[in-house]
């Protein structure tokens, strides 16, 4: 397992403590710090809220679900953590991190999963509201858009585009640019692998001039039927990723187990750390 690193606030007692929790500014959902992510305190319909008031919005804004995965290397990356942190909303797409958001008052009932949501605001933005999917193969895509005209007859699809399945050029880049500019949608879900994705959204900002770019993985194989869903009860007991682990060992064994350590690791130490400080503050008044 990869060395945990201290807090971000260690050394300064002045700091917010890790888990502190605020409103931001904008009518923006309740936030938590999780391992020093601000996570907001969303359900699917403030999300959708939110994400509608982003699209109006004269620059693009960028939103990303995450779970144990993106948080725990957000926090050992402090590179990816930078990036991450110029996300506008962040939201608990893993049952985990709504745990760590409810040991703070949270008092959701439920997370707010990457595939889901975007279903859930198709089903709620038909036409004016204009939508691009970036991402995955072109067969995917196929598949994607019979799905999506089913899910919301009246949806307004912008466009749909497959990148090439390697690193980058600048004339991908700008191809992509030109592209998404001209179809000028409210919301582009970008389906890109791993921690490439919210980097991608965050590094190219400056080619677009607007819409929400929203980070959702694997919602388009899930979503269009190539890879199915864990049953309900495994995604409510926060065991989604042992069944994507017994559909490919191999591959996900190690990452799991790597990731999910890590945010246990974090989460306990920032959890030990601020009631530590805690107690100093009451130990203080008391000599008071």
């Amino acid at each position: 397992m990869a060395k945990v690193s201290r807090s971000p606030t260690d050394g300064d007692p002045s700091a917010p403590a890790p888990f502190d929790t605020w409103r931001s500014k904008g009518g923006a959902p309740e936030t938590v710090s999780v391992l020093g992510t601000p996570v907001a305190c969303a359900t699917y319909a403030s999300a959708l809220e939110r994400i509608r008031t982003l699209a109006r919005e004269s620059r693009p804004t960028a939103v990303c679900p995450s779970n144990t995965h993106i948080l725990a290397e957000a926090r050992h990356n402090r590179e990816f953590g930078r990036a991450l942190a110029r996300f506008d909303l962040v939201l608990p797409d893993g049952m985990p991190v709504v745990w760590a958001l409810n040991a703070r008052g949270a008092g959701l009932k439920d997370r707010v999963y990457g595939p889901y949501f975007m279903r859930y605001v198709l089903r709620h933005t038909p036409r004016p509201w204009r939508h691009f999917f970036f991402g995955d193969s072109a067969a995917c895509l196929v598949e994607l858009r019979r799905v999506l005209v089913q899910l919301q007859p009246d949806i307004e699809i912008a466009g749909m585009l497959s990148p090439p399945f390697r690193p980058f050029t600048e004339t991908d880049e700008a191809l992509f640019a030109d592209t998404i500019n001209r179809a000028n949608p409210d919301f582009v879900w970008v389906a890109l692998p791993g921690v490439r994705m919210e980097q991608w959204i965050i590094d190219n900002q400056p080619r677009y001039r607007g819409g929400v770019f929203l980070a959702v993985g694997d919602a388009f194989t899930l979503l269009s039927g190539r890879r199915s869903f864990a049953p309900a009860w495994m995604q409510r007991t926060g065991l989604t990723w042992a069944y994507r682990v017994c559909k490919e060992p191999l591959r996900l064994g190690p990452r799991y187990l790597q990731y999910n350590s890590m945010f246990v690791s974090y989460w306990l130490l920032d959890t030990l750390q601020r009631a530590g400080r805690y107690a100093t503050r009451v130990r203080q008044r008391e000599t008071v």
